[in-house]
């Protein structure tokens, strides 16, 4: 029996891969042993080799996507110096549409699928690789006819990971930039009892989340809600993840969505502009105003984390314009707002007019646009520098309370990223991290020389800031004052009194002694906070109450 191993280089560890597992599937009633290895492209590249060589399989078959298509070229000829007797197949959507191209500079390359992966895999499988044509395109049965990709032994190793799960393929839109926008692309549905029965399969295994890969989930609106319904009322302790276009969502969404428990679901939508004339030359089908108020009510609701996109270098979109988007989307206050970049995707239309455009990109993966007839180069890396900005300030979450007052400085959220971003470029500071503390002083050192009448407001902001995502019981040096530390002293004192056999019930809430010790205690020291967030308190201690962080303010 010849053995025949599925390679999956993903982009983290804690991605897995969802095609190698169907293909496995698929072809497990024809006469091989199947075999999956998984590797992250921050892997050392010699360990890569070595473990597919200690397999010696006879056939080997790699997914290519745009995060893994560089180590696999690397490795192609690496493969058959070592392994020279074995074969090799490619398929995904990175030689899908340039097939003939990676033959041409690969000789190692035995066969590549084109297009939907199943049936090609099964197709030259069937005939022991015996087929003259390198390229093969077979069309893939009917969604529903795919076996289903999982089997009990993929667990529970993939508890640790990403768990991916698709209820149809395809899309109904045409977004220009998209692969799923094809014309070869068909849109398409499993059955609602057949998810069902693999969710079943899936939510038994106790996953960390599962996260849908349908390109518009919603797009389908009855099927969607049936499987929302299922999960809230199943409420199973697993996250789930959809892509979900907003302008599809109506009032019969919203009820179902209102009684979903906190954090079992999260929304990822994909805004990409809010320019009119961008969006109806890449042809997603989108009215802003309409859509800007239903994801509101869905982040509202504050039961689901919502996950935002804008993609930087679409048509039509220039820095005026894209200046409007940013703050549009910002002023939703997503719970992650992704700042990304126009990939080219080969296969997709913006390809092919790429010329007509005036886009210039990567001539390697991941193809990401460098320029445009809108945008040029250097409003592009300024886009770029706010992006590592907007994750590390905004996108953490650590820095919430600092960051809603600091860009009220500013006519808009954009200018506030813009102004930070030029600062740190003018004093030279040569990267940021996502170490907090660091961080903290890089924003303290910009508003020293912005804001130096509301320096102390905003000191008061990031001890407020740091109250809510530490585990210590103290503040750094750099936020240390008189103020705090009589908060500790009198604070802990007064909240002692209240002990009882080392129990402590104050304002409804429950705690230990020793819940206490671990605390972090605040007094502001600028009026303006005092003012904006104490009123009637004089200070406030912050402290986990079964694994919850809970504020409690009071007067002494």
């Amino acid at each position: 029996m010849k053995k025949l191993l599925f390679v999956g280089i993903n982009a983290r560890y804690t991605h897995s891969n969802l095609a190698i597992r169907y293909l496995r599937n698929f072809v497990k009633d024809l006469h091989y042993k199947t075999i999956i290895l998984e590797f992250s492209i921050n892997q050392n590249l010699l360990n890569i080799l070595s473990a597919i060589h200690s397999e010696n399989p006879d056939i080997i078959s790699f997914s290519v996507y745009i995060w893994n298509t560089e180590i696999v070229k690397i490795l192609l000829p690496e493969i058959k110096k070592v392994l020279p007797n074995s074969k090799i197949i490619l398929g995904g959507p990175e030689v899908s549409y340039n097939a003939e191209k990676w033959l041409e500079n690969y000789s190692s390359i035995d066969f590549i699928v084109s297009g939907a992966g199943e049936a090609g895999m099964y197709h030259i499988l069937e005939n022991d690789l015996n087929l003259q044509k390198k390229i093969i395109q077979v069309n893939n049965p009917h969604f529903s006819k795919i076996t289903f990709p999982y089997i009990d032994e993929d667990f529970p190793e993939l508890n640790k990971k990403y768990v991916y799960y698709e209820s149809s393929r395809g899309c109904p839109y045409k977004c220009s930039y998209c692969l799923s926008s094809r014309l070869d692309q068909p849109f398409e549905f499993k059955d609602f009892e057949t998810v069902k029965k693999e969710l079943l399969f899936l939510i038994d295994k106790k996953p960390r989340i599962i996260k849908f890969v349908d390109r518009t989930f919603n797009a389908n609106q009855e099927f969607a809600r049936k499987i929302w319904k299922f999960l809230i009322d199943m409420h199973p302790d697993i996250k789930f993840h959809f892509e979900v276009f907003p302008s599809l969502l109506e009032e019969e969404d919203f009820e179902i969505l209102v009684d979903c428990p906190k954090d079992l679901f999260q929304f990822e939508i994909g805004i990409q502009s809010t320019n009119p004339t961008t969006l109806k030359e890449i042809h997603r089908p989108d009215e802003w105003q309409i859509s800007k108020h239903k994801i509101m009510r869905i982040i509202n609701q504050k039961n689901i984390h919502v996950h935002v996109d804008l993609i930087v270098g679409l048509p039509y979109e220039d820095f005026s314009s894209l200046k409007t988007s940013f703050n549009e989307i910002y002023s939703l206050y997503p719970d992650y707002f992704q700042l990304g970049f126009l990939k080219v995707l080969p296969g997709t239309e913006i390809s092919e007019r790429i010329d007509e455009y005036g886009i210039k990109t990567l001539e390697t993966s991941p193809y990401q646009v460098l320029e445009t007839k809108w945008l040029s180069y250097e409003e592009l890396v300024q886009i770029q520098d706010i992006e590592k900005l907007l994750n590390f300030y905004y996108n953490s979450g650590k820095f919430k309370t600092t960051l809603e007052n600091i860009t009220k400085q500013f006519e808009y959220p954009f200018d506030f990223y813009l102004n930070f971003s030029l600062f740190l470029e003018s004093q030279e500071y040569t990267s940021t991290t996502k170490d907090w503390q660091k961080n903290a002083q890089i924003l303290i050192d910009f508003i020293k020389n912005n804001f130096s009448d509301e320096y102390n407001y905003f000191l008061d902001c990031l001890r407020w800031d740091w109250c809510y995502i530490t585990n210590a019981h103290f503040y750094p040096e750099f936020l240390q004052n008189e103020f705090l530390k009589k908060a500790k002293k009198e604070g802990f004192e007064y909240l002692k009194q209240e002990s009882r056999e080392g129990q402590i019930h104050f304002n409804n809430y429950y705690f230990s002694l020793s819940d206490l010790k671990k605390a972090v205690f605040f007094i502001p020291s600028s009026k303006k906070f005092k003012k904006q967030y104490f009123k009637d308190f004089d200070i406030a201690v912050i402290l986990k109450i079964n694994n919850k962080k809970e504020c409690i303010k009071f007067r002494i």
